[in-house]
């Protein structure tokens, strides 16, 4: 049973502190001598999570520092599971979606997360759900900060699967973003994607008191340009300005939502809102 260490608030900052001191490095260059992603490190350094035995050894043995009031914690080790490449299928076609608008895969080839607004527990309890359902992975959702929400799993083998049979980028995305070739298999497959960047990456609005606007927004104009052609695809007209995808045509945006279906319940509660007064104006 793997063996984690407790430390007193004050004994883990001076360990970490004596460690920075002794490299007279940036925690930026530190964190990747102990193997772990910068997140766990973080982790460990914050107190979130208990330190491994091991990287404690380390820590005392490199800072030069010995921590004399410790508690052992045993944890029983987690089971890995094989990471099995999933079926390509509508559920799945929508992760990529979501994972292309607001995921992130670490430089390091370890974590694959999503982050979104703390509004927003419903439908991230909603991704969580297909996100272990296709996967077979536990995946952790929690706050980042009063404001944000993240959901994560760390598994290089997932990782090792997007990357190189869906052509899903390490770290910064911009001008790497594409839709991946299998989503384009069917129609079906097609609008999951959407659904699931749009549920991360769009938006709705009004205009000039009563239009309607649906809104996708990428820094990333070839990835742009693909998404226009997908919806375009699917029999809807959008333009581009920037960074910005619209499409302004009000039936369309009904059909929109009638087709695509969003998942996240702040887009449902504005069509349906934005709907009802353009009828009353109407």
């Amino acid at each position: 049973m793997p063996i984690f260490i407790k430390l007193k608030s004050d004994d883990r900052a001076k360990l970490f502190y004596a460690l920075k001191n002794k490299l007279h490095k940036s925690w930026e260059s530190i964190y990747p001598d102990f193997g772990v992603s910068r997140s766990m490190f973080f982790n460990y350094l914050s107190g979130r999570y208990y330190i491994p035995e091991k990287i404690f050894s380390q820590l005392q043995n490199i800072s030069g520092l010995k921590i004399v009031h410790t508690q052992e914690i045993y944890i029983e080790k987690y089971v890995k599971k094989d990471v099995i490449k999933p079926k390509m299928n509508s559920e799945l076609a929508e992760i990529f979606g979501i994972i292309n608008g607001d995921g992130h895969i670490d430089k390091e080839g370890r974590e694959i997360c999503i982050v979104g607004n703390a509004l927003e527990a419903d439908y991230f309890n909603y991704l969580k759900d297909i996100f272990e359902r296709n996967f077979n992975l536990k995946f952790t959702m929690f706050k980042m900060r009063p404001t944000a929400l993240k959901l994560r799993v760390y598994s290089k083998g997932l990782v090792e699967i997007l990357v190189k049979n869906y052509g899903f980028p390490f770290g910064h995305k911009t001008g790497k973003l594409s839709i991946p070739k299998h989503v384009f298999k069917s129609k079906e497959f097609l609008i999951s994607y959407i659904r699931g960047l749009f549920d991360t990456d769009g938006s709705i609005y009004v205009r000039r008191k009563k239009d309607m606007v649906v809104e996708i927004i990428s820094v990333d104009k070839n990835y742009l340009n693909q998404i226009k052609e997908a919806l375009f695809s699917l029999n809807f007209k959008a333009g581009i300005s920037g960074k910005n995808l619209y499409i302004y045509n009000q039936e369309d945006i009904k059909r929109f939502f009638e087709i695509i279906k969003p998942a996240n319940s702040k887009h449902l509660k504005r069509f349906s809102l934005y709907s009802k007064n353009q009828a009353l104006v109407v």
